[in-house]
Formats: C-alpha cells, sequence, structure tokens
C-alpha cells in the first residue's frame, strides 16, 4: 500500500534510522546523552537532514529489550513524535497509542 493510499500527508512524512548495537554502546550513549549509567532497550535522537528529510534515529539493543524489535521502533518513534510516558509505561496515552500502532501493523 503506498503513503498516499494509505491517507499520508507526504509534506509531513520523513526518514527515520533505525541503529541496532549492543549492551555497552546503549549505556554509553545513555549515559551521554541522558546522564543515566545504565543499559536501556531504545533511544531517540531528534535529527535533521540537510533537507530537513530526517526526523531523527532510533537506537535499539535488542539484548537489552523486553519487546520485539519492531514495537521498539514503534517506540522509539512515538517518542520522536513527542510522546512521552513518564514512570508509568502501561498506564500511559503513549502505551495504548503503541499497542493500537502495533495491532494495527500485524493485521
Amino acid at each position: 500500500m503506498t503513503f498516499r493510499e494509505r491517507d499520508l500527508d507526504l509534506d509531513r512524512v520523513g526518514e527515520v534510522s533505525v541503529v541496532l548495537v549492543g549492551p555497552e554502546t546503549i549505556k554509553r550513549l545513555n549515559s551521554e546523552f541522558r546522564g543515566k549509567d545504565a543499559e536501556t532497550d531504545v533511544l531517540s535522537f531528534e535529527v535533521d537532514g540537510p533537507y530537513g528529510e530526517m526526523v531523527g534515529e532510533v537506537v535499539i539493543c535488542p539484548a537489552c529489550a523486553d519487546m520485539p524489535v519492531e514495537e521498539l521502533v514503534v517506540h522509539g518513534a512515538l517518542h520522536l513524535a513527542g510522546m512521552d510516558h513518564g514512570e508509568d509505561f502501561e498506564a500511559s496515552e503513549m502505551a495504548r497509542t503503541q499497542r493500537s500502532a502495533m495491532e494495527r501493523a500485524n493485521g
């Protein structure tokens, strides 16, 4: 199915880079950019390409994750879209949106 068939605004579509890393790398990035000296499953970074085509980068550590990589991509993309879940992910609007996106993606 094309972007137009999905009724997506092509003026707002951009690229997201997804990078898979190991525990040491995600811990270093988490420390450097968030001040947290711990491993995590996913980090999102806003990035703007030279022509405004980039939305950001999602960095995933599969070894640190308790959900599938595909779901972590959605999770990271929601962060790039400005959503946050606070301390209680399951009770958050972001969790509901993530579940809905995964249900739609899995048919």
